[in-house]
C-alpha cells in the first residue's frame, strides 16, 4: 500500500496521521515517523513500523528518512513546528521569522524536492483570529507561509489541515510563555491579551485566556476545543477530499475551504 512519512511522529496531530493511515490503509502501509529531542531515548512511535530520531533540518537525517522509503511516499505529513511566541504576530521581527522557518517550514519544502511525494500534507491553526493575532508571535508568519505554499501548484499535490485550539506541547509552551511574560504586564502589548492577566495570578490569567479562545472559536466556527478524535476525522476527510486544499477542523466540525488564510487583511 505504499510508503507514509510522518514528521513530528510523537505529538497529537502526527499520532492523529498514524492513526487514520492505519484505518484507511491497514497494516499493509508502510509508516516511516520521525521525532526530535534533547537526547534519543530509543522510544519507539506507536503506530510506525520504523522510528527515526534526528534532526528534520539536517539533511543527512532527511537522507535517511529517503532511503527508508526508497525515496517514495505517498503521503508526508508534516507535523512538527517551532518558533517564538506569547507575543503578538504584528510585534514579530525578521529574525524571529526566519529562525521559526528553519523548523516550521523550510524542511518541508526541502523534503518535496529532495523526494518522490504524492502528497504534502501540513498543519496550521486560525491564525487570523483575534486570540491567535495576539498571542501567536512568529509562528504565525511560518504558518501563513505554508499556507500560501500549500495553495501554489508545485511537484506534489499539497493538503493543510487547519485546526483550533487542542492540547499539544506546542500550547503548552504558549501558556508557559505567556505565564513568564506576564510577570511584567507592560510587556504584553496587546490588550486583549493583558486583560485576562490583569488583577489575577499568572495561572488564573492564562485559563482566562484558554476561556477567550474558546468562546471565540465556538462564535465563529460553531465548536470548540478540539481533540484528537476530532484531528483524526480531519486526516479521514482528507482522504476522501479531491482536490484536498484546506480541511478546517474546530472541535467536532469540519469543513473545507480553499484558500489561505492572508494575515495582511487582518493586522
Amino acid at each position: 500500500m505504499g510508503n507514509y512519512l510522518v514528521i513530528g511522529g510523537t505529538g497529537v496531530m502526527g499520532q492523529a496521521a498514524i492513526e487514520a493511515v492505519r484505518e484507511t490503509q491497514g497494516k499493509e502501509a508502510r509508516i516511516i515517523a520521525n521525532w526530535f529531542g534533547k537526547e534519543d531515548t530509543g522510544i519507539q512511535i506507536e503506530g510506525a513500523d520504523e522510528t527515526v530520531f534526528g534532526d528534520i533540518t539536517d539533511s543527512q537525517c532527511r537522507q535517511k528518512l529517503k532511503e527508508l522509503g526508497e525515496g517514495k511516499f505517498e503521503y508526508l505529513f508534516y507535523a512538527t513546528a517551532l518558533g517564538a511566541v506569547g507575543f503578538a504576530i504584528r510585534e514579530t521581527t525578521p529574525e524571529q521569522i526566519k529562525a521559526s522557518n528553519r523548523v516550521s517550514f523550510d524542511p518541508m519544502v526541502a523534503l518535496e524536492q529532495e523526494m518522490d511525494i504524492g502528497t504534502v500534507v501540513s498543519y496550521s491553526t486560525f491564525y487570523t483570529t483575534r486570540h491567535q493575532l495576539g498571542s501567536y508571535g512568529a509562528m504565525g508568519y511560518s504558518k501563513e507561509a505554508l499556507e500560501k505554499w500549500t495553495f501554489e501548484p508545485g511537484k506534489s499535490k499539497r493538503a493543510c489541515i487547519r485546526a483550533g485550539l487542542f492540547e499539544s506541547s506546542s500550547s503548552r509552551g504558549i501558556k508557559l510563555l505567556l505565564r513568564k511574560t506576564a510577570k511584567d504586564l507592560s510587556s504584553l502589548k496587546d490588550p486583549l491579551i493583558r486583560g485576562y492577566f490583569e488583577g489575577v495570578s499568572t495561572k488564573d490569567g492564562v485559563d482566562n485566556y484558554l476561556n477567550g479562545i474558546m468562546q471565540e472559536e465556538r462564535e465563529l466556527f460553531g465548536d470548540s476545543p478540539t481533540r484528537p478524535e476530532n484531528l483524526k476525522q480531519a486526516h479521514l476527510e482528507l482522504f476522501k477530499a479531491s482536490p484536498p486544499v484546506f480541511v478546517n477542523v474546530c472541535g467536532a466540525k469540519i469543513w473545507l475551504t480553499h484558500e489561505p488564510l492572508l494575515l495582511q487583511k487582518h493586522m
